[in-house]
């Protein structure tokens, strides 16, 4: 089981290389192809009292969208020459309204959806919305990678966030390929209650049980988080493990058509340092 199809949205943000050295990383690891993918916005064009608006105003915000494109395509194309994998690039076209939408479109045309993280001050041009949209529409696994950098690895010691949820088992098939070829697999288990209707008799045994029937070498740990933030205790854990990903279920729900992340999740987008795999 592999990835084939490695798809990563590239823009200005001051991380944005470092999002596509990890879908290279991803990409030669899995013998996959490559697509990076920069999205041409148009621009929003002001509408004046009277509704008309000025040819040469229109005119130069188009020359200004177009001008930045083809400085972020310039940088892709960089970026992606320096590759070992088979790679293309894609441009997609549309407005500053449909971001989320258009990445999500095509996402559903690959195995897995590489994006960054974003944070307060780090202007990008996926914000948060956008990213949590995307991440419950697309109907494709989503690796975030860190704004604080990226590690040598991906994907050779990995942490599953466990809790016999939907989205988890979602997450864990997702990461199957990553899973499978991982040095160590770890299942995470926080506050964990036995109970026949969900962990079963002995928490995270059972998906143990399931990994190592797909040749993963796996163990289990189940903490206490002791009050403290369930999101602090599992960071803090792969810290000092030194994991170099965190598998997980991306739980929310829609409030007037927007998605929103529930605590777990948006903490841990909040915080990552290491790339988080998630799924819906």
């Amino acid at each position: 089981m592999s990835y084939r199809e490695i798809l990563v949205q590239f823009d200005d943000c001051p991380a944005g290389a470092a999002r596509v050295e990890a879908a290279m990383l991803l990409a030669e690891q899995h013998t996959a192809h490559l697509t990076g993918l920069v999205l041409d916005i148009q621009p929003r064009i002001p509408m004046s009292i009277d509704g008309g608006v000025p040819q040469f105003v229109t005119d130069a915000l188009n020359q200004s969208a177009a001008e930045a494109t083809e400085r972020t395509v310039s940088r892709m194309d960089a970026l992606l020459d320096r590759q070992r994998c088979v790679a293309e690039r894609r441009i997609c076209k549309c407005d500053d309204t449909a971001i989320d939408r258009a990445l999500a479109l095509n996402a559903r045309y690959a195995d897995l959806l590489v994006l960054g993280q974003t944070l307060p001050g780090h202007p990008a041009l996926v914000g948060r919305l956008e990213i949590e949209t995307v991440m419950m529409s697309c109907g494709r696994p989503v690796l975030l990678v860190p704004q604080a950098g990226l590690r040598p690895t991906i994907g050779k010691r990995i942490v599953v966030a466990w809790d016999a949820g939907r989205a988890a088992a979602r997450a864990v098939a997702d990461a199957m390929p990553m899973l499978e070829k991982a040095t160590s697999v770890t299942v995470l288990v926080v506050d964990a209650a036995s109970t026949p209707s969900g962990h079963g008799a002995l928490p995270g045994a059972d998906i143990g049980t399931l990994l190592a029937r797909h040749g993963v070498t796996v163990e289990v740990a189940s903490l206490s988080s002791e009050g403290s933030d369930v999101a602090d205790v599992a960071l803090n854990w792969m810290f000092d493990h030194d994991a170099d990903l965190l598998v997980m279920g991306a739980y929310g729900h829609s409030r007037a058509r927007e998605w929103v992340l529930g605590g777990a999740t948006r903490s841990i987008l909040d915080r990552m340092t290491v790339p988080v795999l998630m799924s819906h």
